[in-house]
């Protein structure tokens, strides 16, 4: 196992691809617009969040996957000014509503993709491994490159141009 590092926090996470008919109606359930931004050549994330309760900005990086599938990872909360520096870097954007399922949350992606994952944050990997996912998922895709944030960023960029 790598060193952890400093300041990051371990998260066990879990997730699945969606039938959205089967979730049913969403439109009663809390809801977060979020935009996302994988800065080029790095593990860092650019994110805004509106919600509610108002907009927040955070800078995020993830360090890779432990062999047990949980992940290093480490955030900083941003002034709009810093995000607005920041945001002009190179980097691939996507655009997802998040809504509140449960413990977990149901990530619906806009135009390109037509996607949408369920993901749930575990205290341990213990618990993530005892997990039993709802009868909406149709199939994980936890350690799947190709459904990360930035492969998923990176294909709406390609699919929008």
């Amino acid at each position: 196992m790598k060193p952890f590092p400093k300041y990051a926090l371990l998260e066990h996470e879990r997730r699945w691809r969606v039938d959205l008919r089967a979730v049913g109606s969403v439109a009663s359930l809390p809801v977060r617009e979020i935009d996302d931004v994988y800065l080029r050549d790095t593990r860092l994330r650019l994110r805004k969040m509106r919600s509610e309760e108002g907009v927040v900005f955070k800078l995020g990086k993830k360090y890779g996957k432990e062999p047990v599938g949980s992940e290093p990872v480490t955030s900083i909360y941003l002034a709009e000014a810093e995000y607005l520096a920041l945001s002009r870097l190179p980097g691939y954007m996507v655009r997802k509503r998040r809504y509140s399922v449960g413990e977990g949350a149901l990530d619906v992606y806009e135009a390109p993709l037509s996607l949408a994952i369920f993901e749930q944050e575990f205290a341990s990997a213990a618990d993530a491994a005892a997990f039993v996912p709802p009868p909406f998922a149709l199939e994980e895709v936890t350690g799947r490159p190709e459904y990360s944030g930035f492969a998923l960023a990176r294909a709406a960029a390609m699919q929008g141009r």
